[in-house]
């Protein structure tokens, strides 16, 4: 092939826009860890318990694991995609291609080279659309349709959780979390927010920012137990699903991009909602379970939208399975076996293919990875917190009826909830010159199935005393009770009498309420199902409304 002239003039607009994508998601990474670490060292004594601090340890650990292979799945992913770029770009324009990223340098110097060996970074980016091609490549073809659209779905069920939990727990730094799920991809946001609520149970002090305190004038902060009105999040919802089932149908038009854009940024409404609405456009609860029914709704409208749109796109893809439906158009450069593919398209079955379409292109690799590892963390997190498989029903059903109320969760927080509240209401009333304590019922704080006895004996008031048998002839004085130990505060959900300070009500109010022995596989295994039948949106409703209201 004949040499190519190469663009003389380069433009350094799209060279510019990619590094600032980069330096952008290491912004927001250093970012989030920063908030990270204040959660950590801003826990209280509660909380650094062996048993929380050993627990909290390895659960970390465990999301900050799965965290950091998305990352690395996400860079791999992404070096791919943009190496099979470059080499379309290049035999189209007959430039030969290195072997390695720093040996064409030094291949200019090959007199017999018919064609311009080299790497042209500016030149390729300024002759191909990158962020149009991979969206695009994604969206023509509905089995490759199926793993993306799963990400839109469940990205819309976590932007509201974003918006109610992580505003409730105040987890620094939310905007953060929702802008890495764009510029990364989900699964690491999300497992970076399962970390965060895991050390969200003591409220972080942030610095301001002149863009904070320039926010917190323009927008006032909402008060405590303020949530915006069902409807507002309503029409959000209809906003977010009617873009997400149009955008499809725009591929390979002008509209495309702008029509992506939008949709992407339908997804931060809810979060932008929750601060720049005006207060009256919203209820304050008297307690955060009094918008346990609201929630309810919201999560079912998700749930129902996001499988109707699954099932749409599962149907067109199982019917549509052409032999050309894997071309693309980098396919050139796709190595594979075409004698082997057509023997395989023949023979295999239509789920097959759907699936098996997750090796299409370095993008659709992507995004099926990313599914993959979102619905794993899904799972693990309804696990870690042994949500009430009730709750998930309800959050997915809108005709269930929950009727087990066995979560540990919501026992612990509905008991120290009402007693909280009954001693704020009610001053203490004086009982034979002591006050009365109020009574923190064993019923109420232990774990469903376990046993009722008191760890600690209880005894009288500290001020009343015991008298001693007598003996003839000598009168003994009576001796004053030996003070009860105090509990350890690993103890205290299972010590019948023990009244709990602020920062324990605190604590067990925020939901922070982690099972001690074994993991509840249930609801992981309720989770994994729901996401299998309805796709990763049905199962992130389910869990992420589950969330809502188990505390």
């Amino acid at each position: 092939m004949a040499p190519v002239s190469l663009e003389s003039e380069v433009r350094y607009t799209p060279l510019v826009f990619a590094a600032s994508h980069i330096a952008a998601a290491g912004y927001l990474t250093y970012t989030i860890a920063l908030g990270l670490y204040r959660s950590q060292t801003a826990l209280g004594p509660a909380q650094d318990t062996r048993l929380r601090t050993a627990q909290r340890q390895k659960l970390t650990s465990a999301f900050g694991s799965l965290a950091a292979l998305s990352l690395i799945l996400a860079i791999g992913s992404g070096i791919s995609y943009l190496t099979l770029s470059y080499k379309v770009w290049a035999s189209e324009r007959g430039v030969a291609v290195p072997n390695s990223l720093f040996g064409g340098w030094h291949a200019q110097e090959n007199a017999n080279t018919t064609t311009p060996v080299g790497i042209y970074p500016f030149s390729w980016l300024n002759d191909t659309p990158i962020y149009r091609d991979a969206l695009e490549i994604i969206a023509e073809r509905s089995r490759r349709l199926w793993w993306a659209q799963q990400l839109g779905l469940s990205a819309i069920s976590w932007s509201m959780l974003l918006a109610i939990e992580g505003r409730r727990r105040k987890v620094p730094y939310l905007w953060a979390y929702s802008l890495l799920a764009q510029l990364v991809n989900l699964s690491f946001a999300q497992n970076l927010f399962y970390v965060a609520m895991l050390l969200s149970p003591s409220t972080v002090p942030v610095p301001e920012s002149r863009i904070a305190k320039f926010v917190d004038r323009a927008f006032p902060p909402k008060p405590a137990n303020w949530v915006p009105k069902p409807l507002l999040f309503l029409g959000l919802l209809v906003l977010n699903y009617a873009a997400a089932l149009y955008v499809p149908y725009t591929a390979g038009h002008r509209i495309f991009l702008k029509a992506t854009a939008i949709a992407k940024f339908l997804q931060f409404t809810p979060l932008i909602m929750t601060t720049v609405v005006p207060a009256s456009w919203g209820v304050v609860y008297p307690t955060p379970r009094n918008a346990y029914s609201a929630f309810t709704k919201l999560f079912q409208v998700m749930s129902i939208a996001g499988a109707l749109l699954h099932g749409k796109t599962t149907l067109v893809s199982l019917l549509y399975n052409l032999p050309e439906a894997y071309k693309h158009r980098h396919s050139i450069h796709i190595p594979f076996d075409t004698e082997k593919r057509t023997a395989w398209e023949r023979s295999a079955t239509a789920i097959e293919k759907v699936v098996g379409s997750i090796n299409d292109h370095p993008v659709v690799a992507a995004a099926g990875k990313d599914v993959l590892l979102c619905g794993l963390s899904l799972g693990l997190w309804a696990a870690v917190r042994a949500m009430d498989v009730g709750d998930m029903l309800q959050s997915v059903i809108p005709s269930y009826t929950a009727i087990s109320e066995s979560s540990p969760v919501k026992e612990a927080a509905a008991a120290v909830s009402s007693v909280a509240t009954a001693t704020i209401e009610s001053p203490p009333a004086e009982e034979d010159g002591e006050a009365a304590k109020p009574d923190l019922s064993m019923s109420s704080l232990r774990r469903s199935g376990r046993s009722a006895k008191p760890r600690f004996s209880s005894v009288s008031s500290s001020t009343e005393e015991v008298q001693t048998p007598r003996r003839r002839g000598r009168l003994r004085k009576a001796a004053k009770a030996e003070p009860t130990p105090e509990p350890d505060p690993e103890e205290v959900l299972g010590d019948a009498t023990y009244e709990p300070s602020p920062a324990v009500e605190a604590s067990v109010i925020q939901g922070d309420v982690v099972p001690d022995d074994d993991f509840d596989w249930e609801s992981a295994s309720l989770a994994w199902g729901l996401t299998a039948l309805g796709g990763l949106g049905a199962g992130s409703a389910a869990v992420f409304g589950a969330e809502c209201i188990s505390r």
